[in-house]
């Protein structure tokens, strides 16, 4: 049975994966009244990029924040992957009845409001189960904050700073989420990867990673694990249909490094350090090594993993581990603005760009143009090319489709 009593069998990361699978979320109490904590959360989560839904019975009250009210779950006319209900305790049973019966995946009970009843209900039907805690409060502590602008410009910000945003398998987890979460968004049109404190990320959690060793295999089946997760992650932004951006405010080293050389952009400030240094604690970083080497030429690739050393923006910008260096406080408006140009092209036709773009660079010459000049024909087939050609022509802004 997949159940909490009363949100204490998971610890906050569990909470914050929890978190991490979800998109839609019908609130069942939600107020208009801007003091009440329904409405603060209302506000908070819808900011946060989820598709909040309002359900309250009041026959007066038709919408919250420009969202139409419902006036029960089962009036709902479309999934819902997350029920938060705002009740008092003895209500919720049939409220967990309610979101078994409409297909969620998650009952959630706010601060104060829980019950063993429908813990079980809820947790018997399979629903993931989580009582007496806020979804705002567990985000707020995040260790990846989650936002997102009208433009479309996801920014998924590191915040694990006591473990100087290490991908951990936690981190890991939660990107790996995030980033199939906005391949699948339509509204999501460029994803931004950025950092809180001084490290944008030191690599692999290595006490975690050193504590796995006292497994009876020796911590070989979870450094597997690690290295499947890790790998995954960049695959994840290479294949992702959606351009991502790093942002570098500080020092990327080893998984960190491989991070940022696996975004399709990378802009950074002054005080960024990049290095692979695995060679000096006797761990090459032939992971890192894939996305280095796919970014810069073998020679520049080959001196930082066998020397270890850091190389700052300047020479990083040099080598093209990085596009740009800027200074420390324009870097988030600059990024931005980068992110708001590429969001304001045809979404179908940056898919289409980029998938051919990683394609291609493994292909021999002959190859590459031949799928390429296919690419550029189906390309030329789309209803986005057509208008943005006549576009052109009759000197225009496109109105683009996406298709």
């Amino acid at each position: 049975m997949n159940q909490t009593n009363h949100g204490e069998a998971l610890s906050d990361q569990e909470v914050l994966k929890t978190l991490g699978s979800v998109t839609t979320i019908a609130m069942v109490g939600a107020s208009a009244d801007e003091s009440k904590p329904s409405h603060q959360v209302f506000r908070y989560l819808t900011d946060a990029g989820y598709q909040v839904i309002p359900v309250n019975p009041r026959p007066d009250l038709t919408e919250i924040l420009g969202h139409k009210v419902y006036p029960s779950l089962q009036s709902i006319d479309r999934p819902v992957d997350m029920v938060d209900v705002f009740r008092p305790s003895e209500e919720l049973p049939e409220f967990a009845r309610q979101a078994v019966e409409i297909g969620a995946g998650v009952f959630w009970g706010q601060i104060g409001v829980a019950s063993d009843e429908a813990a079980q209900i809820a947790g018997n039907a399979g629903l993931q189960v989580v009582m007496d805690r806020c979804p705002k409060i567990e985000l707020s502590r995040s260790i990846l904050l989650r936002t997102q602008s009208s433009e479309g410009i996801l920014r998924l910000t590191l915040n694990d700073q006591s473990r100087r945003n290490a991908l951990s398998m936690d981190m890991l987890g939660l990107l790996r989420v995030a980033l199939d979460r906005a391949a699948s968004d339509p509204t999501v049109r460029v994803i931004v990867l950025a950092a809180n404190g001084p490290a944008f990320c030191a690599g692999h959690d290595l006490k975690e990673m050193t504590r796995a060793r006292q497994a009876a295999d020796g911590g070989r089946s979870f450094f597997a694990e690690t290295m499947t997760s890790c790998s995954g992650v960049m695959q994840a932004i290479v294949n992702n249909p959606k351009p991502v951006i790093a942002e570098v405010d500080g020092v990327a080293t080893a998984a960190g490094c491989q991070l940022v050389a696996s975004c399709d952009l990378a802009y950074a400030s002054p005080a960024a350090r990049l290095a692979t240094p695995g060679v000096n604690i006797g761990l090459f970083c032939s992971t890192p090594m894939v996305a280095l080497s796919r970014n810069v030429e073998n020679k520049h690739a080959m001196e930082m993993l066998l020397t270890g050393d850091l190389i700052d923006a300047g020479q990083a910008a040099a080598i093209g581990l990085i596009n740009r260096v800027v200074p420390a406080e324009e870097l988030a408006d600059y990024t931005t603005d980068i992110a708001g140009k590429v969001a304001s092209k045809s979404s179908m036709t940056l898919e289409t760009g980029k998938k051919a773009f990683y394609r291609q660079r493994e292909m021999p010459l002959a190859d590459a143009y031949e799928y390429t000049s296919n690419v550029m024909v189906d390309n030329m087939l789309r209803r986005d090319a057509e208008e943005g050609i006549n576009a052109f022509i009759e000197k225009r802004a496109p109105h683009w489709s996406d298709q």
